[in-house]
């Protein structure tokens, strides 16, 4: 299984939201982005919250400007 670091694409799902709703992202820099895949940088609060993470674990909670969100790490790739 792999783990979330710089540079990996992760499958992520949103507390509410349903499987086929997931998206997925680029997690790094905007100089590493990837044709169609939005980018979420190391330094952001998600971004922070991801490094370290597998797909499947228990979901993920982090501090976003809005109050505090949870995502689902459906899956990760490189």
């Amino acid at each position: 299984m792999d783990t979330v670091s710089p540079g990996s694409i992760v499958r992520l799902r949103y507390e509410g939201d349903t499987d086929d709703d997931a998206e997925e992202y680029l997690v790094g820099s905007v100089e590493e982005r990837r044709e169609g895949l939005a980018v979420i940088s190391t330094e952001s609060p998600l971004g922070k919250a991801l490094i370290g993470r597998q797909a499947g674990e228990e979901p993920i909670s982090y501090d976003a400007p809005n109050g505090q969100l949870t995502v689902f790490l459906l899956g990760v790739r490189v």
